[in-house]
């Protein structure tokens, strides 16, 4: 229960009242769990998990030309950082633990991916930025 007495305090606490009636016996334990779904414990990780679906998209369908290196190294380095922070925090949570390093393994995938493809590729590679007029290459 929320100890705040402001409106969206008391918003939370009644839904929390009226859900703890209709929770079924068998999911108690979960419900009444310091990392359950009456905290920030559990619902960061959970929402947390749409980071991971985004990178299995990117690992799925993006070239690897277009992988942000600066986006994936942070996201990974973020990912790995807060996997630690899940095990050393009361109550310990897990679900935060799996889902961090999920993020950090699908990232670290991605900035490999774009490594190999600038070791590879980036020689023979000409960028034309739309805003960089000038034309570098020879054209003799």
């Amino acid at each position: 229960m929320s100890k705040g007495t402001g409106p969206m305090s008391k918003l939370y606490n009644a839904i929390i009242l009226s859900v703890d009636k209709i929770v079924p016996q068998a999911a108690q334990p979960l419900w009444q769990s310091p990392a359950g779904p009456k905290t920030v414990f559990f619902w960061a990780p959970f929402f947390k998990w749409s980071l991971v679906a985004a990178g299995l998209g990117d690992t799925l369908s993006r070239p690897a030309q277009n992988i942000s290196l600066n986006q994936c190294g942070s996201l990974a380095a973020t990912g790995l950082i807060w996997s630690r922070y899940s095990v050393v925090i009361i109550p310990k949570n897990y679900s935060l633990l799996a889902v961090n390093m999920a993020v950090f393994f699908i990232q670290s995938f991605l900035v490999v991916k774009h490594l190999r493809w600038r070791n590879e590729k980036a020689r023979n590679t000409v960028f034309k930025h739309p805003y960089y007029p000038i034309w570098s290459g020879d054209d003799w």
